[in-house]
């Protein structure tokens, strides 16, 4: 067996026990996709290409959770993060429609690429959403520049808060995995988190679908779980492990 398929088990192992043990963090989690899942079918044939990146926000949003499970923090935060800049995304498109053609266009040449750079620049469409909904902007400029903290850019944080000392050395090995409860707890609750801003951003362009389909109920769901889940390595958490017979 190549160390690739090793890794590869192992990791989805992590993800098996992680998602048994942390059930007041994973049930926040079950809903959030499940407020995803009502929602596609209702947005198809609205001919609205925006309802694409509610799909690739998804997409996003299930990798990134089994990053965390899995203990890949880091990784993890780098794709949450893309879970919020596709809402964002679509936020923008969406209410710059002339603007379709740029996005379009960016592989047609350096310089429509340079283009799209320019039109697209995520600080400058964090402002429109926080111009146009200052709650709902505000709480996703948080979140997304949490991830960026946590590990979606590299930066001295990370590198120095996943270093491990080698036995018998004075050398530091840097931890692909980390399975510490309070860092992995932080990436589960963080990630609910932007599974939340990105459905609250949609939820600005498919008011109408989000309540008829039942979207927003789960939506409402999520948000009163995600206020019920225990502090990353406090004792509630402790507990939620002991109850499911896990170290």
């Amino acid at each position: 067996m190549s160390e690739l398929t090793q890794y590869a088990d192992g990791t989805h192992a992590n993800s098996r026990i992680t998602l048994e043990r942390y059930g007041e963090y994973v049930r926040v989690l079950h809903t959030i996709d499940e407020a995803f899942r009502v929602m596609l079918p209702a947005l198809r044939g609205m001919r609205e290409g925006t309802a694409l990146f509610m799909a690739m926000s998804h997409a996003a949003f299930l990798a990134a959770v089994r990053l965390a499970a899995s203990g890949e923090l880091p990784p993890a935060y780098m794709v949450f993060r893309g879970t919020l800049e596709d809402a964002l995304y679509g936020f923008y498109l969406f209410h710059h429609p002339a603007l379709k053609p740029v996005w379009m266009a960016r592989h047609d040449s350096d310089a429509a690429k340079k283009k799209v750079r320019d039109e697209f620049r995520v600080g400058k469409m964090k402002k429109f959403l926080t111009d146009m909904q200052p709650a709902v902007g505000d709480q996703f400029g948080v979140v997304y520049d949490a991830t960026i903290d946590f590990g979606a850019h590299p930066n001295a944080l990370v590198f120095t808060s996943h270093l491990a000392p080698i036995e018998g050395s004075t050398d530091q090995m840097w931890q692909y995995i980390d399975l510490s409860p309070v860092d992995q707890g932080m990436a589960l609750r963080l990630g609910a988190m932007a599974g939340l801003n990105s459905l609250n951003v949609f939820r600005l362009i498919f008011t109408d679908q989000f309540d008829s389909s039942g979207g927003t109920v789960l939506l409402l769901r999520a948000h009163q779980e995600m206020e019920l889940i225990p502090e990353p390595g406090g004792s509630e958490e402790e507990l939620s492990a002991e109850r499911v017979g896990l170290p």
